[in-house]
């Protein structure tokens, strides 16, 4: 069959979907991820807000336009939270959850709700298919941290690793074809959860550092950034300084009511030490604007962390209210105010942001180039710059590390003049 895999929210998701496709291609049947017409669609939903929610279901309508007697199978966080929203509408035949995608190619010819207990071990997620350039590698399932805004730890259960071998036996299947891994999971940061001895993230980068490809970790908790994770790093050849440290505020009362265990300071701290072993690390970070109850004062304690983090790129989210949240008990802030704190912190962004790349120019750095347009080849730097460059005399393709000196701000990058 011609099937459509259709991916929303997180890389765990992609990376999940890729496990699917490698299946489903290992069978025959011909993948895709354009919308176009097929003979079935396999939906992986997210449910990290209300909005993605929203358009998961809003997808499923796209995609009875594009083929109105293909048969459609739901997955994912949504279906998870909420399966009665999916079922019995128009071509849907399974609505399953986030345990047991590993068998969703089995039910192509079902029907019916295959939504279950998430389970308290790690379940593998079956065939990865091959990427090219950069993969995902998912190492970690589910959270403990229970934030007061997030159903993530309902929706995707209680957090367990990996174990170590079968993560090391699939870098090196991925490094076949991609020169970049990035390490995912629900919630990184807790890898080692659930294994037996006292394995931890910093074990895992050690044992990764005999990978053929650079090792580039997703996002992390503050409370990851420990010595040992910075000296395994450090020792790795392939490691990426690029640390992804969500924030979330820089105003302690309002962690405190997100529930994020640590301080301003304490951040603020984590940043110094990645800082002293990696000069030149990318630090990019989360941000929620609008938190319920947030203060003016609140949010000035935001702005004045991230000028004292210097971050390299901040992403942005306006508080969204998620029903059965703790936080959505609390009450809201307004709306035009959120819009016009948005705005504030997305100038501030923009300045770091500008100035992390001056700060950048003339340095030489490694690219892994991903695409040529508009006569340039553009690709990332290992502390996740991207860079553009003309090719010169030397024929280039995609997926090839070359090494460039950073010039100056270009887009959302720099230009870079291969050396």
């Amino acid at each position: 069959m011609k099937i459509v895999l259709h991916t929303l929210g997180c890389k765990v998701n992609s990376y999940e979907a890729d496990c699917i496709a490698g299946e489903l291609i290992k069978r025959g049947h011909q993948i895709t991820t354009k919308l176009e017409p097929a003979d079935l669609y396999i939906l992986s939903t997210c449910a990290v807000t209300n909005e993605a929610e929203r358009k998961s279901r809003q997808m499923l309508a796209k995609l009875n336009k594009l083929n109105p007697d293909a048969k459609i199978i739901v997955c994912g966080c949504a279906s998870q939270n909420s399966p009665e929203q999916f079922l019995n509408k128009p071509n849907v035949t399974v609505v399953a959850g986030n345990s047991g995608k590993n068998w969703l190619p089995d039910l192509l010819d079902s029907v019916g709700n295959y939504v279950m207990e998430i389970p308290c071990d790690y379940e593998e997620a079956g065939s990865v298919l091959p990427s090219r350039t950069r993969a995902y590698l998912k190492v970690q399932d589910g959270c403990n941290s229970f934030c007061s805004y997030c159903l993530i730890p309902h929706i995707r259960g209680r957090s367990r690793s990996r174990p170590l071998e079968n993560i090391l036996k699939e870098a090196y299947l991925l490094a076949k074809t991609a020169k970049e891994i990035v390490l995912t999971g629900i919630n990184l940061s807790d890898y080692g959860n659930g294994l037996p001895g006292d394995i931890g993230l910093p074990d895992l980068v050690s044992a990764l550092g005999t990978i053929n490809a650079r090792i580039r970790l997703s996002s992390l908790e503050m409370t990851a950034v420990t010595k040992e994770l910075l000296a395994a790093a450090k020792a790795s050849p392939n490691f990426c300084p690029h640390f992804h440290l969500s924030l979330q505020s820089g105003s302690n009362t309002v962690l405190k009511r997100m529930n994020r265990k640590y301080t301003a300071g304490e951040y603020l701290e984590k940043i110094k030490q990645i800082r002293d072993g990696f000069p030149w690390a990318g630090i990019t970070t989360d941000i929620i604007v609008g938190f319920p109850e947030e203060t003016e004062e609140e949010f000035s304690d935001t702005l004045k962390l991230a000028k004292a983090a210097g971050f390299a790129d901040i992403h942005i989210f306006a508080y969204s209210k998620r029903a059965g949240t703790p936080a959505s008990k609390l009450k809201q802030t307004d709306g035009n105010v959120v819009k016009v704190r948005v705005k504030r912190l997305e100038q501030l962004r923009d300045e770091l942001r500008q100035r992390f790349l001056l700060e950048q120019a003339g340095r030489i750095v490694e690219v892994l180039t991903e695409t040529f347009a508009g006569g340039f080849w553009n690709g990332h730097s290992e502390n996740f710059i991207k860079v553009y460059f003309k090719p010169g005399t030397r024929a280039l393709t995609d997926n090839v590390q070359v090494q460039a000196k950073l010039v100056e701000p270009y887009l959302d990058g720099m230009v870079g003049e291969m050396v």
